[in-house]
């Protein structure tokens, strides 16, 4: 049994090998939306996880400054955002009805020699204890971690967003996004930093860790159709989904 926790008549896996392009953001008026029923089952949810591969031009000394990377907006007083502060530390905030839910934010600031380089993160977050942030395989130290309270609804009925936060968009590259119904152990996380563990695609689009959505960002065959790009978990069936937005385009960049 492997890291993961699969064994003999696992589901079928989808193979890193299958990733020949990623998309490009090109920080003016594109993003890459997920629909809200993809990520949250339609009634949201509680401990849950996020894992994605990105990559950031070096645009000089401070490349991930005020970078934002995913959102779930409605507005400023009601939103999910994962990104890099002004400080280039990595950061997730939870706020519903103005109020502060979940503040994380990295202890230190990003090295800018991991610019043009790709990186892989994974958020874990897990209601009652916490969010940890993994940067390349390996647990961030946290300055803050805070969660205000464990009983309101974080529930957003919006789409999940790669590439912006309210209207403030970002330029880089993703080549994978996936999210999980569930905390993803330190051991999951190095499997999917080494690709010693492939994701798993479950006959219900639910994997044994809890795999809901996987959007591999493809050229036009295996994973993706014009603007849309397929949820791997669940091929082709509306409303799982994603849709880019704004011109986004492919890049041969993996």
């Amino acid at each position: 049994m492997n890291a993961l926790g699969m064994g003999p008549g696992a589901p079928r896996l989808i193979k890193d090998k299958h990733k020949r392009s990623s998309i490009s953001f090109d920080g003016t008026n594109d993003f890459l939306s997920i629909p809200a029923f993809a990520w949250s089952g339609g009634s949201g949810v509680s401990d849950f996880s996020f894992s994605m591969w990105i990559r950031f031009p070096s645009g000089g000394s401070t490349p991930f400054r005020r970078q934002s990377i995913a959102d779930i907006y409605t507005d400023t007083s009601n939103f999910w955002k994962f990104s890099f502060d002004t400080s280039s530390q990595e950061s997730f905030y939870i706020t519903i009805g103005g109020t502060s839910i979940v503040s994380y934010l990295a202890s230190g600031g990003i090295d800018a020699n991991l610019a043009d380089t790709w990186i892989h993160y994974v958020i874990v977050h897990d209601r009652s204890s916490g969010t940890t942030v993994y940067r390349n395989g390996l647990p961030l130290t946290p300055g803050t971690n805070t969660i205000a309270d464990t009983t309101t609804n974080v529930h957003i009925a919006q789409p999940l967003r790669i590439g912006v936060f309210g209207t403030g968009y970002s330029e880089f590259l993703c080549k994978e996004f996936a999210f999980y119904s569930g905390t993803l152990s330190h051991h999951s996380v190095a499997a999917l930093y080494n690709n010693s563990s492939p994701h798993v695609k479950g006959t219900e689009g639910h994997a044994r860790n809890g795999l809901r959505g996987l959007y591999l960002m493809g050229d036009g065959t295996e994973t993706s159709s014009g603007v849309t790009i397929y949820n791997m978990t669940n091929i082709g069936s509306a409303p799982d989904d994603a849709t880019l937005t704004g011109g986004t385009a492919f890049s041969t960049t993996v």
